[in-house]
């Protein structure tokens, strides 16, 4: 392993005890002294660890400045600052102005006159000269923002927050379809099995519908043998300068969804938010701006960026209970697509290879792990997106009466069960820490049978919810 690579093993760490970080912690966990961890920190990052860290806090401090209402003071001492005024001093460093003229004059932002005066002025910043512009204020994305892990609602739900559009997102899980998909390829195992644009027969439908959700308008320019990246950059710039991040598929890493937030370099530089833009096997060509932005000039020779889309301006369309409860019903239904089994259908394909023992015997160790990961995602997608389709009809059974409440109850308490049965397929399978006998577990025939009597389990209650589901649609 590359020094670089464990630089960025002690900044994935940091992230993840933001809050809590102690260094002493760290030299335990990664099993090297506190010298040996400082120096190489330096020597990589070119800064101490600890103004790192400081650094790091200081900066997502500045959105609780932006989106909360908390006193300045709570805000300094929330950051780890001993006062307000060794806080405001730091904060200056930064952003040229203190807390207080950064939560309450965004006139003193140059150009301030290209954001178009919608419900989100109150909530945006931009920064721009001629060569680069750039949205401050949207939050960061990662796997468990919002408490979830599936890539597309969560940026639908931080660009909507970005916009100053108080949308739910249990109902942006729902309004996508994100909340009932599962999808299976009968002939291999497919790493993108349960990628987001699956979820529908037509694969781009799945955004916009997550633009409906917002009730705003959307565009989508997609990467074919005739687009360019003069193209691309054109439809960033344009939609960056008009105050509206851009959702991309790619940029860095595999074609996940991802935020853009600025461009530099006239649109040569991408600036934003990607879930893999401190993972060691994509960030060689990515480096990270004070507030925590990546910046990356490889962008288009990146072959997984597919498409660029944009969610706009505010409509006068409406996403009805009923629209998204049909959704339900259409992402649910037993079909196949090609080589893929959709819906409830999909557990059975999902079954029946997991208990083909060719795909079993004679493999070796990336063979099983990419396998596992397969395994992994359909987990996580049930798990993740039942408990989210539970809490819509739990929010959505208090606006009806006696007989359409108890029914959406009903579909609520199956769809929690199925997220249920998942956990219990993640610890049948083990900790992603031991990854040498989480493999062992999978590779096990004893393992995967009680894996498949789980996913019976768990088609069942799906089984259960979807009739339910219908009944429901059927009364509105």
């Amino acid at each position: 392993m590359s020094y670089s690579t464990i630089a960025h093993a002690l900044i994935s760490y940091i992230e993840s005890y933001i809050e809590d970080f102690d260094i002493k912690k760290m030299s335990k966990s990664f099993g090297f002294s506190e010298i040996y961890i400082r120096e190489l920190f330096l020597k990589n990052i070119d800064m101490p660890i600890m103004q790192y860290y400081k650094r790091r806090r200081l900066l997502i401090s500045a959105f609780d400045v932006l989106y909360s209402n908390k006193k300045i003071v709570d805000i300094a001492l929330e950051s780890g600052f001993s006062n307000h005024e060794s806080y405001t001093r730091a904060f200056r460093k930064i952003f040229g102005m203190s807390p207080s003229e950064f939560r309450l004059n965004r006139s003193l932002i140059e150009k301030r006159q290209l954001i178009s005066k919608e419900k989100r002025s109150d909530k945006s910043i931009m920064k721009q000269d001629h060569e680069n512009t750039i949205l401050y204020g949207v939050r960061k994305i990662e796997q468990g923002t919002y408490e979830s892990n599936t890539m597309f609602p969560i940026c639908i739900k931080a660009i909507s927050e970005y916009l100053g559009d108080n949308i739910p997102y249990a109902f942006i899980m729902a309004a996508t379809g994100a909340a009932f998909r599962l999808v299976w390829n009968r002939e291999i195992w497919e790493l993108s099995n349960i990628d987001i644009y699956h979820t529908l027969n037509e694969s781009n439908d799945i955004y916009q519908y997550g633009a409906k959700a917002l009730k705003r308008e959307f565009s989508f320019l997609g990467r074919d043998k005739d687009t360019t990246k003069e193209d691309f950059k054109n439809y960033i710039k344009s939609n960056i300068k008009k105050g509206y991040p851009v959702i991309a598929l790619g940029i860095i890493g595999p074609p996940e969804p991802c935020i853009i937030t600025g461009y530099d370099c006239d649109g040569d530089v991408m600036i934003g938010w990607n879930f893999f833009q401190n993972d060691p096997e994509f960030s060689s060509s990515v480096s990270s701006m004070d507030n925590g932005y990546f910046r990356c000039d490889s962008w288009w020779e990146n072959t997984d960026t597919q498409a660029v889309m944009c969610i706009g301006a505010l409509t006068d369309t409406c996403y009805s209970d009923k629209e998204v409860i049909k959704m339900a019903t259409d992402v649910m239904r037993e079909r196949e697509e090609d080589t893929y089994t959709k819906g409830i259908k999909a557990y059975e394909a999902w079954k029946d290879m997991l208990l083909d023992e060719k795909w079993f015997k004679s493999i070796n160790f990336d063979n099983l792990f990419s396998k596992l990961i397969v395994q992994n995602d359909a987990m996580v997608c049930i798990c993740d997106g039942r408990r989210w389709a539970a809490q819509y009809f739990d929010e959505l059974s208090e606006k009806y009466e006696e007989t359409k409440r108890n029914l959406c109850q009903d579909i609520k308490n199956h769809f929690n069960k199925t997220s249920s049965i998942a956990e219990k397929m993640m610890s049948l399978i083990g900790n992603w820490n031991n990854t040498e006998k989480m493999l062992q577990n999978f590779a096990s025939r004893s393992v995967r049978e009680q894996l498949s009597k789980l996913i019976d389990s768990a088609k069942l209650e799906d089984t259960k919810a979807y009739e339910q589901i219908k009944q429901l649609y059927n009364m509105l």
